[in-house]
């Protein structure tokens, strides 16, 4: 029985800011049941009497100006997000993810998502065929929040799909990605998390989350090389954060 592994993807740094992030999640299909069963719980423990699925949204629970995030203080919403990181760091799971440093993309490059996604679906592409070389035959779904990008996106990875990256050709993915809205997914919850750590370490130097998701990315088993995440940066000589060390 072939196992899919499905890779949800969420975005941070659409708006403003001099850095994009976009994480990916990798899990068993069978592991999602895990993640969303955890992030229930965690929804019914700081708001017990609500019974509609609330989204995990790391911006809206710092930002604490929405329902129902304004009924938190600051140590509650401090306390529901680590609660919410644990979540991920605990569970079987797989990260990916790139910083551009949007100023230092070429005009070759195209936008900050489609060079963000292109690299970070060949390196989960990467993974698979290394999980495939050692006997474990799976395929691999992207699952992508809706936002304004999803048209280029879709684009992009029929291309992507027949002609493979600018890295070399895809080996695993079994279809085009899917669409849904993060508010109905707790997994795409989850690289929304993700995203917004990553951001938060690139961005503002803000590396508390960042440090508790670091050992969940992508890495060679033997050389212990730090795959999963990448930083398009300037210099990668003079920059000492975990990626471009391991380039090094």
């Amino acid at each position: 029985m072939v196992v899919i592994h499905l890779l949800y993807l969420d975005e941070s740094g659409t708006e403003g800011g001099t850095y994009f992030a976009l994480a990916g999640l990798s899990v068993f299909e069978h592991d999602t049941y895990f993640f969303t069963s955890a992030f229930d719980r965690l929804q019914a423990d700081a708001f017990p009497g609500v019974n509609e699925p609330i989204e995990f949204h790391a911006t809206k629970i710092r930002a604490r100006d929405e329902h129902p995030w304004d009924q938190l203080s600051r140590a509650e919403s401090h306390e529901l997000l680590d609660a919410a990181y644990h979540i991920i760091v605990k569970n079987r799971c797989v990260l990916f993810g790139v910083a551009v440093e949007k100023a230092c993309l070429k005009p070759e490059d195209g936008d900050e998502y489609s060079f963000a996604f292109e690299s970070i679906v060949r390196r989960f592409d990467n993974y698979l065929v290394r999980c495939y070389k050692e006997g474990d035959r799976q395929k691999g779904l992207v699952i992508i929040a809706n936002s304004s990008f999803r048209q280029r996106i879709e684009t992009l990875a029929n291309e992507l799909l027949r002609s493979g990256t600018r890295w070399g050709e895809l080996f695993n993915q079994v279809e085009i990605p899917l669409f849904t809205l993060a508010r109905n997914s707790r997994l795409l919850q989850a690289a929304d998390l993700c995203a917004n750590a990553i951001k938060g370490r690139y961005e503002g130097g803000f590396t508390r989350q960042f440090d508790k998701l670091a050992p969940k990315f992508d890495s060679d088993p033997a050389t212990h090389e730090l795959l999963g995440l990448y930083h398009h940066c300037r210099s990668h000589t003079s920059c000492f954060c975990p990626a471009c060390l391991t380039r090094r």
